[in-house]
């Protein structure tokens, strides 16, 4: 999908303009929402991986650089959800992990390398990581919410109460996805991936909305995958010598193949549950053509146009990917401008790129409909 500059003008430019921060007059108090539970994977964890595995990669530099120091974000520096928060007016969403914070105004269930499925369907299918797997899907995810529930309800004596607190609350669901598919195409390969697995993934997504929703959560953010071809690690792991196989970005036709086909299907999904729970307010976001816009016009957006499929922190190689000197680990270095970049660490984006996706989910037009427009929902 070719983004219209035009409609990028409109909406997302305030954005974009000298950064976010000088840009947006962020609100001081909360905006109708008064708090946000996040879960996901390595796009949204803001420090439960390393007090669950330790430090390396993710806290130690060059990681958090330009936050000033790394603090477990897979990044430079802010993701899309430290936006989103920012946007409406509520602090930086603690990790649930972090044990001592104040939940009141939210907690975030993300874990980089988590899954949609649990480690039971794996096993199942036969499907082994090198790594071993850690226990932090989506459904280990969502225990902890619910063992979080209990206090939060305790602190929620004011106007309707839990019910209230949880219904204006903001429950962002994802991404999720990406890991999964990755254990998947390395043990059967895209094609069986994309047939058999899909489906099975965005069951286990939808499900975990339901069951949010039986909680009573009633603004729910569902974001898709990114364009997986277009990542350095996939273009380095799965180049092929076939030119064909390579589309008009330079992204592999076959992995973002992969990622429209889980986006159409979770799209189908939010559909089925506005459908069943039209007192919800249910968001899809669009995490695909926000990077796509990132490729179309990279000059938009402050990115090097002769560099939008290299990562900024890497070990060397056509794309700066070299799993054997990852971001973190010697001899990797990190380049003279990560805003200058879209992809962080071959896997991951940078601060700049997540602030503007953040603004199209925010305002639109990469969220259906726009995160602001779902605070303000009845």
């Amino acid at each position: 999908m070719r983004v219209p500059v035009a409609v990028l003008l409109l909406v997302v430019l305030p954005c974009l303009l000298h950064g976010a921060d000088a840009a947006v007059r962020w609100p001081k108090k909360p905006l109708l929402l008064p708090a946000i539970f996040s879960f996901g994977d390595s796009y949204a964890d803001t420090g439960n991986y390393i007090i669950l595995e330790g430090g390396r990669p993710f806290n130690y530099s060059p990681y958090g650089e330009t936050f000033g120091r790394p603090t477990g974000r897979a990044s430079d520096g802010l993701l899309v959800i430290d936006y989103v928060a920012k946007g409406v007016g509520l602090p930086f969403v603690p990790p649930y992990l972090a044990k001592g914070q104040n939940f009141s105004e939210g907690a975030n269930f993300a874990v980089i390398g988590a899954r949609a499925l649990d480690q039971a369907y794996f096993l199942e299918q036969n499907v082994t990581s090198p790594a071993p797997m850690m226990n932090s899907s989506l459904g280990v995810q969502l225990r902890w919410f619910e063992e979080l529930k209990p206090s939060l309800c305790n602190n929620a004596t004011k106007g309707g109460g839990c019910r209230d607190y949880l219904g204006r609350s903001l429950f962002v669901l994802g991404e999720f996805g990406g890991n999964d598919y990755l254990a998947f195409l390395a043990a059967k390969g895209v094609e069986q991936t994309t047939r058999a697995y899909v489906p099975v993934v965005i069951d286990a997504i939808a499900a975990g909305a339901e069951r949010l929703i039986r909680h009573g959560a009633r603004r729910l953010v569902l974001p898709g995958n990114i364009p997986m071809g277009c990542l350095p690690a996939i273009l380095t792991l799965y180049a092929s010598p076939d030119a064909a196989d390579y589309d008009g970005y330079g992204c592999l036709r076959k992995f973002n193949a992969l990622a429209r086909y889980h986006n159409e299907l979770l799209q189908g999904s939010v559909q089925a549950l506005r459908a069943k729970h039209p007192h919800a307010a249910i968001a899809y976001a669009n995490y695909y053509d926000s990077v796509l816009a990132f490729l179309t016009t990279p000059g938009f957006f402050g990115f090097n146009g002769s560099a939008t499929l290299v990562a900024c922190c890497g070990g060397g190689g056509r794309y700066n990917f070299n799993p054997a000197a990852f971001c973190g680990f010697p001899p990797a270095t990190a380049c003279a401008d990560p805003a200058r970049a879209v992809s962080w660490d071959g896997i991951h984006m940078t601060e700049a790129a997540y602030r503007s996706i953040a603004g199209s989910w925010l305002l639109g037009p990469f969220a259906e409909p726009p995160i602001l427009t779902l605070a303000l929902a009845p």
